[in-house]
Formats: C-alpha cells, sequence, structure tokens
C-alpha cells in the first residue's frame, strides 16, 4: 500500500479538506489493495514540507464544500464535545496536528463516541494534548488581551503561540454584541473583523493594513488611564517578579498596555 502526504494550506479549513481527501485515498486504497489502511496517510500544511522517498505527495486546494462535509460528518457521527477538541487541536502550532487528528478521526470513526475512553491510543492521547494545550492559553489570551479604542473600533493585536483567534473570538463577540472590534494576529498575519450586531469575517494582512490606513490617529484616554492606575496601585514593598512572571508571562506582556 502506497504512502501518500497531502499537502494543504496552513488552515483549517486547508487542513478540514485534505481530511476530507484523506478519506477519499484511504477508501480507494483499501477497495484497490484490500488490505487494512496502517495510517499510510500523512498531512502535512504549508509549502515548506520535504519530498520523501517512496511517497505519493499531493497538493490539495482547500474546497468549502469538503469543509463543510467534513465538520457536519465530525458533528453528526462524534458529537460536538468531540467536534471541539479536533478543532481545538487543529489550532495548535505543532506541524504534525493535521496528522495526529486524521489517525484520531480514522479510529473515531470506527469506534464512535466510545474514541474518548481509548486514550491508550497514540492519536488520541496527542489530539487531547494539543487540544488540552491550546486551551490553556487560551484562558490565558481571554484575561490578557487589550483593547483600544480608535474612535472607529475597539482594537487589539497579540501574538500567540497557538492560532487563537477561531477558539477566543466568540467569548468576544458575546461579550461585545454591540460594538466595532478587530482582533489581529502579528504572527499570522491575518484579522477577525467584528462589526456591530453582525456576523463575523477574517481579513487577511493587506486587508488589515487598508482597514488601519483609513482610521485616523487617536489618543486613547482610557489606555493612559489603566497605565496610571496599574502604576499607582503597585505596592513596592510586596514587588515580587517570579509570582508575577508565573500569573502573566512575559510572552504576552509586550501586548499589554500596562507594561508598554
Amino acid at each position: 500500500m502506497d504512502n501518500i502526504i497531502l499537502r494543504c494550506d496552513n488552515n483549517i479549513n486547508g487542513i478540514f479538506t485534505a481530511i476530507y481527501d484523506a478519506f477519499v485515498y484511504k477508501n480507494q486504497m483499501q477497495k484497490e489493495n484490500h488490505e487494512i489502511y496502517r495510517d499510510n496517510i500523512s498531512i502535512e500544511t504549508g509549502t515548506d514540507g520535504n519530498y520523501t522517498l517512496f511517497s505519493r505527495t499531493i497538493d490539495i486546494v482547500t474546497d468549502e464544500l469538503k469543509v463543510q462535509k467534513t465538520i457536519l460528518a465530525i458533528q453528526k457521527k462524534l458529537g460536538l464535545k468531540i467536534y471541539e477538541t479536533v478543532f481545538d487541536a487543529l489550532c495548535h502550532y505543532s506541524d504534525n496536528r493535521a496528522t495526529i487528528v486524521l489517525g484520531f478521526l480514522v479510529r473515531a470513526f470506527k469506534v464512535g463516541q466510545r474514541i474518548m475512553e481509548h486514550m491508550t491510543d497514540k492519536y488520541v492521547m496527542e489530539v487531547f494534548e494539543l487540544s488540552r494545550k491550546v486551551n490553556k492559553e487560551a484562558d490565558k489570551i481571554r484575561g490578557f488581551i487589550r483593547f483600544s479604542d480608535n474612535g472607529n473600533y475597539l482594537f487589539a493585536h497579540f501574538e500567540p503561540k497557538c492560532d487563537m483567534i477561531p477558539v477566543i473570538m466568540w467569548h468576544f463577540v458575546d461579550r461585545y454584541p454591540g460594538e466595532n472590534f478587530v482582533i489581529y494576529d502579528e504572527r499570522r498575519r491575518y484579522a477577525v473583523v467584528h462589526p456591530r450586531l453582525k456576523e463575523c469575517f477574517y481579513i487577511n494582512e493587506s486587508e488589515f493594513k487598508q482597514l488601519e490606513g483609513s482610521v485616523p490617529d487617536k489618543t486613547d484616554n482610557f489606555e493612559q488611564l489603566w497605565r496610571v492606575y496599574f502604576e499607582y496601585t503597585d505596592i513596592k514593598e510586596r514587588f515580587n517578579p517570579q509570582c508575577q512572571r508565573n500569573l502573566c508571562p512575559k510572552w504576552y506582556r509586550k501586548n499589554m498596555v500596562e507594561f508598554t
């Protein structure tokens, strides 16, 4: 049975498309060769992958219809809880996350929701570990992210290790339904836009630059007030940098106004 490498876009939709095609190739290979599938399909994200001897590399074009079919199949056959676990795992920064999720889904579609009990399986264990790390960072981001008011909309920017926008944006949609806001990921160079009382949508870096350039510079008085409050409520005698690093890691401080 041939080894197949599927190369897709480095985003959620690209990976879901590749997962859809992976099951198509898996079924074809089993039908033609009458062999048991042995995890010989892998998924690479981006364009920097290496070619491997004795493997067939196939470029995958993102397809919204395949994305929706994959999502609906997971939700219908495995339930929303497992879908959320898979989605969170795909938001991790690991280069192997797509292959890990594929291996997990191959097993999950065989046993159904009982997959949650198979924690000794390599792929099941790794999916839950990726999901756990993403949720751990999301908890920090929800508390550490800072919005500023530029007069037209609320704006926040950050550099998360994982792809946090799809995970945390609904928290802020629920919190600020009547606000225009933009959250920009400086590491992955894309943003989510939330128009007041409307649905969110994503924009790429060039579209974000156009949006940013259309807004005149304005001082945010509340941002300045927060800096002053943070400075003057500090108790110098109880300053404990180690405790502060544990509660608020330095990684997040570069985008927190009280530390800049």
